[in-house]
């Protein structure tokens, strides 16, 4: 990994991820250009230093995601009574603040600790968490964390709990997306939908005419 995705990742600064280096926390390779490297395995490695570690059936770690913080708490509370009643032992809580289709260094470092058996369980609210507008199929959930020998739990598995302004706010996402590989005539039409997706978010009325 380069110096800014490892610090990222680890979520520290790229002064400290040099200082580790030097003190032999994390390894670092040079390639032949000259320029250091991070090896997946190290950082793995210094994500797992000081985390409880529980290989047990029962060990489990919570993930949300939500435009805002207060909402990510909000399903971590919900996650924490569900894992109380279940019978599981959080050992590992993540999060995401971002919203789209960019996969969160929350859930890339919940994969990492997972690949290291750090737990055996993940608890979500919902799919929606995890994916995107529903556009992976959620089997595709379950194979990856079991590929890693964790079992996938999502608390409402046939209710997505996205409210209607992070949908929306979604959906003005996938069309922007979208605009870039698109041809002419589709780029008109995709304007015209951005244009009636930014009114709905500002409230206004759409009996207008569609020229953009």
């Amino acid at each position: 990994m380069k110096p800014k995705e490892a610090a990222r990742l680890l979520g520290v600064t790229a002064r400290c991820l040099r200082k580790w280096a030097q003190s032999g926390k994390v390894v670092t390779v040079r390639t032949p250009g000259g320029h250091y490297r991070y090896p997946l395995e190290s950082i793995l490695k210094a994500l797992q230093n000081g985390r409880i570690q529980d290989d047990s059936e029962h060990s489990a770690a919570l993930y949300a995601r939500a435009l805002r913080y207060k909402q990510v708490q909000e399903q971590l509370n919900v996650l924490r009574q569900a894992a109380l009643e279940i019978g599981y032992r959080v050992v590992y809580e993540e999060y995401d603040l971002q919203r789209g289709h960019q996969m969160g260094l929350g859930l890339q470092r919940l994969l990492l600790l997972a690949r290291g058996n750090a737990f055996r369980t993940v608890l979500i609210t919902s799919y929606s968490r995890l994916g995107w507008l529903g556009a992976v199929d959620p089997r595709f959930f379950h194979l990856v964390f079991a590929l890693l020998g964790v079992h996938l739990i999502p608390l409402s598995p046939f209710e997505e709990s996205v409210g209607p302004a992070e949908l929306l706010d979604d959906f003005h996402l996938l069309h922007q997306i979208l605009s870039e590989y698109l041809g002419a005539m589709g780029r008109q039409a995709n304007r015209k939908i951005l244009w009636a997706l930014e009114r709905i978010r500002k409230g206004y009325s759409l009996e207008e005419d569609w020229v953009v």
